[in-house]
């Protein structure tokens, strides 16, 4: 009589154990490839567009030779996932249209990659260069000797 009670146990027991199929069922898998979810792939090929987008605007920047640093200027780059820009470049005054175009463009993809992919940083603030001087033909950003406090 004892053990009676254990016979509806292992009974519902039993039956609750429906065994599970290995594969989805077609109609949960997505119809279109642009709704399968995000991989290390589309990071990675997301971060070789950011980097061929930088080679240009330091392509265009340093094609200029540096003989008068008053003729030169410098503008904050890229996005960090906290705010604020991750670096600044010094470019020629004569092609500031293009380059500041292009910084923006890739400021903006910087800014989007980051959400999409939400990525954390240091949040530390980079501080605007102190100016800009030509050492060897190059502009070279001359660093702040202000500490920047948080």
């Amino acid at each position: 009589m004892k053990h009676l009670i254990y016979i509806p146990l292992v009974v519902f027991t039993l039956f609750s154990c429906k065994a599970k199929k290995g594969d989805k069922a077609p109609e949960t898998l997505p119809k279109d490839i642009a709704l399968k979810p995000e991989n290390n792939y589309s990071q990675q090929l997301d971060r070789e567009r950011l980097a061929v987008l930088v080679k240009e605007i330091d392509s265009l920047a340093g094609s200029e030779i540096c003989t008068d640093a008053a003729e030169w200027r410098s503008s904050p780059i890229g996005a960090k996932p906290c705010g604020g820009p991750s670096s600044y470049i010094a470019y020629p005054i004569k092609m500031e249209d293009e380059i500041l175009a292009k910084i923006k463009e890739f400021t903006a993809q910087q800014d989007a990659f980051n959400k999409k992919y939400q990525l954390m940083s240091d949040c530390a603030m980079v501080p605007p260069p102190a100016g800009i001087q030509c050492e060897n033909g190059k502009a070279v950003l001359v660093k702040s000797d202000v500490e920047v406090v948080q």
